[in-house]
């Protein structure tokens, strides 16, 4: 453990524990970013549209079951070295959580809020806007912190493997350079960044569902 303290505050000290925690947050929030406004909508539509989900299900439930670093061969062919593949991958691992929860809450939705709904005469814009997400929202954020810390696991196998920045390169380097203290520093401030984004995911839960106890 000395020595793993002594690793970090020299790290911080020369400033490469910094550089390496902004290019990773950098990856982790553009792809989760990405992720979640896909995730949200494919969930929405294919939950409420019976005509949309018998097309894109059957694709999208044979797409999810691939592993996300499976996908890192086709993620350096088609982006290089550098952020596209962190991009990628953890669009990849983020998104299908996201979609899946939002699908199920929008299923799971209560009929006779809908129908309460109708009978006042809402359109379908604002059944959507006003009955189905503000219900949904409970799981969606379940969905979204999962996929935040998926996104955690496939940015750092991205940045393994197809990069030469962001944390899980330095794990990387400090392996092949068998300084292990170095290498449970990565691994350390990993697992502190995932925790503080996990609280401040369930605190922007509890502002936008102040309703959600739980």
């Amino acid at each position: 453990p000395t020595k793993i303290f002594e690793a970090l505050v020299g790290e911080m000290r020369t400033g490469t524990v910094w550089i390496n925690i902004a290019v990773s947050l950098q990856r982790v929030l553009i792809g989760f970013a990405m992720a979640a406004v896909v995730g949200i909508v494919l969930g929405v539509l294919l939950g409420w549209f019976n005509v949309i989900s018998d097309y894109l299900s059957p694709i999208i439930h044979s797409i999810r079951p691939i592993p996300p670093i499976a996908w890192t061969p086709l993620a350096i062919l088609w982006f290089g070295i550098g952020n596209g593949p962190g991009y990628f991958l953890v669009f990849m691992g983020a998104v299908f959580p996201i979609f899946i929860n939002t699908y199920v809450a929008v299923r799971n939705v209560d009929k006779s809020h809908i129908n309460a709904a109708l009978s006042l005469g809402a359109s379908n814009r604002m059944v959507t806007m006003e009955v189905l997400v503000p219900s949904a929202i409970p799981i969606i954020f379940t969905g979204l912190r999962i996929g935040l810390g998926m996104g955690w696991t496939c940015v750092v196998a991205a940045e393994l493997i197809a990069a030469d920045s962001g944390l899980g390169y330095s794990i990387q380097l400090n392996r092949v350079l068998l300084r292990t203290e170095n290498v449970i520093v990565g691994m350390v401030v990993i697992g502190v960044l995932g925790l503080l984004f996990d609280a401040l995911m369930a605190r922007i839960e509890r502002q936008v569902a102040p309703w959600r106890t739980a």
